[in-house]
């Protein structure tokens, strides 16, 4: 009995590596409200679809890019939460302007606040956001489900020459 319980186990987390792997494992969740602080704003990419509602919550536009080709997308410009809240990195910098990706690496979901501005993301999701504000530098405390203050982000002036 014990050896049928750990092969389910197995095809289990099979299945769900495959799932993941394809592309066709949980996307971006597009929710956002509307605040007069400085606060990061969505920004879908230019392959996605439209969202749809269901009762149970907002679910996200689907990506013609798998998650790895994501993650290499955004790196050094993507902001993981473990199963404790705990954010990585710690304390990041960005220009204004900028698009990060908000990675939950949990198997919760959870809400994400980043300044005044809220996002729900799916277990072992992400979101795509774009971070602005008209008055900068602004630091931006980031909360992770009921734990808050686990991250600030210094959103810094983008200067031309």
């Amino acid at each position: 009995m014990n050896k049928k319980i750990w092969l389910a186990i197995a095809i289990a987390v099979v299945v769900a590596v495959v799932y993941m792997w394809t592309g066709k494992g949980p996307s971006f969740v597009s929710d956002q409200s509307a605040s007069p602080s400085p606060s990061p704003s969505s920004s879908p990419t230019q392959q996605t679809a439209k969202s749809s509602v269901k009762k149970t919550g907002d679910t996200a536009p689907s990506s013609t890019k798998t998650y790895s080709e994501l993650v290499k997308e955004y790196e050094g410009r993507r902001i993981q939460f473990d199963d404790r809240c705990q954010v990585l990195p710690l304390n990041p910098v960005y220009k204004n302007g900028t698009s990060i990706m908000l990675d939950n690496r949990a198997n919760t979901a959870r809400v994400i606040k980043i300044g005044s501005t809220s996002y729900s993301l799916s277990s072992l999701g992400y979101k795509v956001v774009t971070l602005n504000s008209s008055s900068l530098p602004q630091e931006l405390s980031v909360t992770c489900g009921s734990s808050g203050n686990v991250g600030k982000i210094l959103l810094q002036a983008m200067i031309s020459q």
